[in-house]
Order: C-alpha cells, then structure tokens, then sequence
C-alpha cells in the first residue's frame, strides 16, 4: 500500500513541478492532469485502507468526468490563444491588453 502512496504523490509532485516551472500552455494543462491522477490515485488507496472502496471509487469517476469536461475546454482556450498569438508561450499571454 505505501508503495501506491508513494506513486501518487510523486505524480502529484511531478505534475506540480510541471505546472509551476513550465512556461508553455499545453505542458501547464498535461502538469494539471499528471497531478489530478495522482490526487485519484491517493483518493482510492485512502478509501481502500478506509472500508470505502465503492465510495471513494464513485468519487474518482466524478472527478474524472469532470476533469474531461475541464480539459476540453482549456484544450479550446489554448488553440484559440495559438491562433492569437502563433505561440503557446504564457509571457506572450501576459501582454496582451484587454
């Protein structure tokens, strides 16, 4: 079982890592995602040693539902952002005036 702890959270570390030294959008939205299945995988292993496998299982697959949802639509701002802009880089985005 701590093995499985260990495994989520180093990708809960190394998708956090990805989001907060990456500069480019689409690493950013892949770094969000590597630490969601990581904080999945937690989650199940926590319902696991709980007694609440059904439960915590229901929850991960909402939140997986959800997180679809969530990508598509950062998926759809980042291509419009490159249409804009001709590159996915954050600093072009921080200059623009609106």
């Amino acid at each position: 079982m701590s093995s499985y702890a260990a495994a989520g959270i180093a990708l809960f570390v190394i998708g956090l890592c990805a989001t907060i030294t990456r500069t480019n959008l689409l690493q950013l939205v892949i770094g969000l995602e590597v630490m969601a299945r990581g904080v999945s995988l937690v989650f199940i292993l926590g319902g696991l040693q709980a007694g609440a496998l059904a439960a915590a299982q229901a929850v991960v697959i909402t939140s997986i539902v959800i997180e679809a949802v969530t990508v598509a639509i950062a998926l759809s701002l980042v291509v419009v952002a490159y249409r804009h802009n001709k590159t996915l880089s954050i600093t072009a985005l921080r200059r623009l005036k609106g």
